[in-house]
C-alpha cells in the first residue's frame, strides 16, 4: 500500500526563500511514497503566489485574503490533505531547505515506531548553495540544552518532564518539550484524534500545544537526532512588537490550558512572568518599561475575553487519553 503525505509551507513575503525550499521538496526522492506539495500564501504583497505557480506547477497554492497567522494558514493547509486522505503531514517553513531523502526517512521512522504521533528533524544552519548539513543552528543549539525538561523549565524547573518513558523508545530519539513548527511531521491519525493546531495562539506556541495534546493522549514525540534540515531561522523572529506580543499573551495562554499544573503552581509562575513583562522584560524580547507595561495590560485583556475558550479547552484536554485508546483501537483493527 502507497503512503501519502503531503507537505505544507506558509508564507507571507517570503519570496527570497521560496525558490530553495519547494526545490527541495519538489525534488525529494521518496520511493513508495505519494506526495502532495502545498504553498499556503497569507496575502502576501511580493509576488509570492504567482511565483510559486509559474515556477512550480505541480505546487498547490492556497491564497489567503489577509494575515491567517501561522496556526491557521497551516489548518487550512492540514484540513485539504486530511480531506484528501493524506497519512501524514509534513509542516516546513519557506526559509529551509530539505535533504534529497529526508521525507522518505522520516515516514519510514514513522511506519516503523508508530507510537509516535510528532517528529521532527534536527535544524541545521542554512547553506544556499547546498542542502548538506553543516553546524547546528540556534534552535537546535537550545534544544540541545534543553533536553528533556519541559517547556518553562528555564522559569520553574521542577516541573516534571513531558518526555514518555525508556521502555519502548525509539534509539536515537530526544522528547524534547516540542518539535518546532519549522519542521515538523505528524500523524493524520494523530490529527484527527486531537485536532490540528488551536488558533487562538495565532503565531506562536501553537505547535508546543499541538506537541503537549498529543502526549496526553498517549502518544510520543520527538526529535530524531540522526536526521536534519536546514533552517535560516531557528532562533527567533527578531525582537518586533507583533512577536513581543503574540509571544507574551500565548505564554498565559498556553499555561493556562495546561491541566498538568495545578493553581498554586500556574498562580506563581504566572506572577513571576507578570512582574518581568510589566518592566519589559518580555519572552518575546526586550523593550521600554512603559512599553512593557502597556503591551502586558493588552495581553491581560485579551486573556480575560478569552476565558470562556479556556475553560473550554482545559475540558477538552481531560478528555485525550479516552479518544487516543479509541484512534488506537481503529488503527489495531485496520491492520488486521
Amino acid at each position: 500500500m502507497t503512503v501519502t503525505i503531503a507537505s505544507i509551507t506558509v508564507g507571507m513575503n517570503e519570496i527570497q526563500w521560496l525558490g530553495k525550499c519547494l526545490e527541495s521538496l519538489t525534488g525529494s526522492r521518496t520511493p513508495g511514497i505519494e506526495m502532495k506539495v502545498w504553498y499556503v500564501d497569507n496575502a502576501s504583497q511580493d509576488g509570492s503566489a504567482s511565483f510559486v505557480r509559474e515556477r512550480f506547477p505541480q505546487v498547490r497554492v492556497v491564497e489567503n485574503p489577509g494575515n491567517y497567522g501561522f496556526a491557521r494558514a497551516n489548518n487550512i493547509g492540514m484540513h485539504a490533505a486530511l480531506a484528501e486522505g493524506a497519512d501524514y503531514v509534513f509542516l516546513v517553513n519557506p526559509d529551509t531547505q530539505t535533504p534529497p531523502t529526508l521525507i522518505h526517512d522520516l515516514v519510514g521512522f514513522m511506519e516503523t515506531w508508530p507510537d509516535y504521533a510528532v517528529v521532527g528533524p534536527m535544524q541545521y544552519q542554512y547553506d544556499a548553495a547546498s542542502t548538506a548539513l553543516g553546524d547546528y543552528n540556534d534552535w537546535s543549539k537550545i534544544a540541545l540544552r534543553s533536553g528533556e525538561r519541559h517547556a518553562f523549565a528555564g522559569d520553574w524547573p521542577d516541573h516534571p518532564s513531558p518526555a514518555g518513558p525508556l521502555e519502548g523508545r525509539a534509539p536515537a530519539t530526544l522528547e524534547h518539550a516540542y518539535v518546532q513548527g519549522a519542521a515538523l511531521l505528524v500523524r493524520s491519525t494523530a490529527l484527527r484524534t486531537v485536532g490540528v493546531f488551536d488558533e487562538v495562539f495565532h503565531t506562536y506556541y501553537e505547535e508546543v500545544d499541538l506537541c503537549r495534546r498529543a502526549r496526553w493522549a498517549g502518544w510520543r514525540v520527538a526529535l530524531l537526532l540522526n536526521l536534519g534540515i536546514q533552517h535560516h531561522g531557528g532562533g527567533g523572529a527578531g525582537n518586533g512588537r507583533y512577536r513581543r506580543i503574540h509571544m507574551r499573551r500565548n505564554r498565559y495562554y498556553y499555561l493556562l490550558t495546561d491541566i498538568e499544573w495545578n493553581d498554586r503552581a500556574v498562580l506563581r509562575l504566572s506572577m513571576r512572568w507578570l512582574r518581568r513583562d510589566l518592566l519589559g522584560h518580555s519572552v518575546g524580547g526586550q523593550t521600554s518599561v512603559l512599553r512593557g507595561a502597556i503591551e502586558t495590560v493588552v495581553a491581560i485583556c485579551w486573556l480575560l475575553w478569552r476565558l470562556p475558550t479556556i475553560v473550554k479547552r482545559r475540558r477538552t484536554h481531560r478528555r485525550m487519553p479516552t479518544r487516543h485508546a479509541d484512534a488506537l483501537r481503529k488503527m489495531q483493527k485496520t491492520a488486521s
